[in-house]
């Protein structure tokens, strides 16, 4: 977290120098070439930190997991700066998957009970895994349309999956997990509040930050687990909830657009996110209203697993809070929008006033970020 601070600028200085910026478009929502390099400024930062842990705690068990993120963030810079085509983002996701899959990793072998399924073999166990892996760095990436809102989700996966492996023992997966959350806290206020040193992630700081949260979400594919450990017959339907947002809003986008006829991949303006700023929601309101939804689907899980209800009823309940919580909003803006304009003005006045009230203290952070930011590089060049 103290590394981000110092890297991040420097690289977004190098980038404007190269042109390596993200510039407006009519889908895009800013309105200036911003630096698109957080893919560089997340690895750098991840190896650092790693490295400088692994002198006091053997890390050594993530080093594959380190060559494959600087894999994926080679393929992510090059689709940042020329533009890769979906097919051929999708095998190599599917290459970095199968990488962790035949170096160790054990990925997705077990259902922990949901619908009966146990143990799988191992060709069950190969094809859950591509999947899962591939579901997690789309729903990543889809997400990254606004400031804060893929750093953030970051953040609270990394939290609560920290937490979780503390409470289990799983010293190895819990120090990722706050790595993994202070990067994305640091980087969260650089991208949202920052205007001299703003950054994206880009799909390079989007694919990175999908590996790390797919490896976070799969108990069994680490090399040392410290304690023996039965995972929780409740841990599909907690993974679930904890990525709900991102999760549900790739399969809602993803299904209209194939009912519309359009590629999956082919990119638009229909994700919640684009709804909510569409509505007068500044990006960081559009952010905390998304994680609070998330948080909110994560609740009903929570009061599920406490009342110990059936494995498969858990699921079928978390399904339908995520399409309560994160589906019925789109649709119901877009059906305001459509048949009831003077109540989808009405509370997009109420947003807006809400958006203003949010960028007065985001104003403070910004001077503190920016300021401070400013004479420390002054006087490093003295």
């Amino acid at each position: 977290m103290l590394t981000m601070p110092i890297v991040l600028p420097m690289v977004v200085l190098m980038a404007r120098r190269k042109r390596l910026t993200d510039n407006p478009n009519a889908r895009k929502m800013q309105d200036r070439p911003v630096a698109v390099m957080g893919g560089t400024v997340i690895m750098l930062v991840l190896c650092i930190t790693s490295i400088v842990l692994n002198l006091f705690y053997d890390l050594s068990s993530l080093f594959p997991a380190m060559c494959v993120m600087v894999i994926l963030y080679i393929f992510g810079m090059l689709d940042d700066n020329i533009g890769l085509s979906w097919k051929f983002k999708l095998v190599m996701q599917i290459f970095a998957i199968l990488l962790l899959f035949f170096g160790g990793y054990n990925g997705v072998d077990s259902m922990y009970g949901l619908f009966g399924l146990n143990d799988m073999p191992l060709w069950a166990s190969f094809l859950l895994t591509v999947y899962s892996g591939l579901l997690i760095f789309n729903a990543v990436n889809f997400v990254d349309g606004i400031d804060g809102l893929a750093s953030g989700l970051g953040v609270l996966a990394g939290a609560v999956m920290g937490y979780w492996n503390v409470c289990h023992g799983f010293t190895t997966q819990a120090i990722l997990s706050f790595i993994v959350v202070g990067v994305m806290v640091s980087f969260f206020f650089f991208n949202v509040f920052s205007e001299r040193y703003k950054m994206y992630m880009g799909d390079s700081g989007s694919l990175v930050l999908g590996l790390f949260i797919f490896i976070l979400a799969c108990p069994d594919t680490y090399y040392a687990v410290e304690n023996e450990f039965l995972v929780d017959r409740f841990f599909v339907s907690f993974l679930v909830a904890l990525l709900s947002a991102m999760i549900f809003d790739l399969f809602r986008v993803v299904i209209m657009r194939m009912l519309k006829g359009k590629s999956p991949f082919e990119p638009d303006r229909t994700h919640l996110h684009h709804a909510y700023v569409d509505l007068g929601m500044s990006h960081l309101l559009a952010t905390l209203k998304i994680m609070m939804q998330n948080m909110a689907v994560v609740a009903v899980w929570f009061l599920t697993a406490m009342t110990e209800m059936n494995v498969a009823m858990q699921f079928i309940v978390v399904l339908v809070a995520g399409i309560v919580f994160l589906w019925m909003p789109y649709f119901f803006l877009e059906y305001l929008k459509n048949n009831h304009i003077s109540f989808y003005i009405k509370i997009s006045k109420r947003c807006k006033r809400h958006s203003d009230r949010l960028e007065v203290v985001g104003g403070w952070i910004r001077r503190i970020i920016d300021g401070r930011r400013k004479q420390l590089i002054s006087h490093s060049i003295k």
